[in-house]
């Protein structure tokens, strides 16, 4: 049997360099998409008995006039270049080498592939290479005008409290959190007595209403805005019309740390065209292994801002320093 791999800019392109050299008989032994220094190539791995091929030969060899004969001393060495080849391929599946091994590992415990391949390549160690990659987002400023978009029970209004008093107390600043959540009689319920409790000033409005509060909102250090649910009450026609009302607003995005990395991915295809500054990742208290969560590092996505892990307000929260972030994806490891 031989056994070549056949590259190609795209699936079919490889697959008529397979049908040109091995012809119709060829069995296709695995297929997939790799990096190169020319690009992203498509490899296949093909095979063929060896009849098959000395057939084939013998057809080229009727219809091109210059071969009349096969050199039987380089046909000897082809075969043993294929047997090299076939104990060299054995010896790789029966044999893993250490980074597959260390691969199928992450895998099984969580981590999402793409991340899990970019970082098994890598030579350093993992707690190096997550600083590093958390070092590449940079730091995100406390802009004054921030807009909190999430999921329903990601924890916006919790948390946004929580912050309220974090920038009151720590940077003795004034304060206005601005509710936009005005569909459930219990939401606006929540706002009030945590504004009472907590003695932050609250208004409640609806979308079409914020423009007209603008001129008095000069007055606050800080303005944070409570939204509803993202994709059930507010929409993403909503944020188009909001940021181009106030086009200074910014965004933190609410994401819970026990969600699925693809949802994740999913939602930031819709939002990455807005000002979204970083992410407050809440409920992490909830979580007992820290692989899934390494979508973090992805180098498309915001860094994160602040971590939320628990119900407590204000105890509950904590600035997204490296380090703090670091201990959580190596938990369990």
């Amino acid at each position: 049997m031989r056994i070549k791999k056949f590259r190609g800019k795209n699936i079919l392109d490889a697959l008529d360099k397979i049908k040109k050299e091995f012809g119709e008989s060829a069995v296709i032994l695995n297929s997939e998409q790799i990096r190169t220094e020319e690009g992203t190539m498509y490899e296949i791995t093909a095979a063929i008995e060896e009849e098959e091929i000395s057939i084939k030969n013998t057809l080229d060899m009727n219809t091109d006039s210059d071969q009349n004969f096969i050199d039987k001393e380089k046909a000897q060495d082809l075969l043993k270049e294929e047997i090299a080849e076939i104990k060299k391929m054995l010896k790789v599946l029966l044999e893993p080498n250490f980074k597959d091994s260390k691969y199928l590992e992450w895998i099984e415990k969580g981590m999402p592939p793409f991340i899990a391949k970019e970082l098994i390549h890598t030579n350093s160690d993992l707690a190096e290479i997550i600083l590093s990659k958390l070092k590449e987002k940079g730091s995100v400023p406390n802009s004054k005008y921030q807009v909190f978009i999430g999921d329903a029970g990601v924890g916006k209004t919790t948390n946004i409290f929580k912050l309220a008093i974090w920038y009151k107390c720590k940077y003795n600043s004034k304060v206005l959190v601005i509710n936009l959540d005005n569909y459930k009689v219990e939401s606006n319920f929540q706002t009030k007595k945590l504004a009472e409790l907590l003695e932050i000033e609250v208004e409640n409005l609806t979308l079409e209403e914020v423009k007209e509060i603008e001129p008095v909102l000069s007055k606050y250090k800080y303005v944070l805005f409570d939204t509803p649910s993202l994709g059930k009450r507010l929409l993403i026609s909503d944020l188009e019309n909001l940021i181009i009302q106030m086009p200074f607003l910014r965004f933190r995005w609410v994401v819970r740390a026990v969600d699925h990395y693809q949802h994740i991915l999913n939602q930031w295809n819709l939002l990455k065209r807005f000002p979204v500054e970083g992410i407050l990742l809440s409920f992490v208290d909830k979580i007992f292994n820290g692989l899934p969560l390494f979508w973090i590092l992805d180098n498309s996505l915001p860094p994160i801002t602040f971590i939320s892990n628990g119900e407590r307000i204000p105890e509950d929260i904590l600035k997204a320093e490296e380090e703090i972030i670091k201990k959580i994806l190596l938990k369990t490891l």
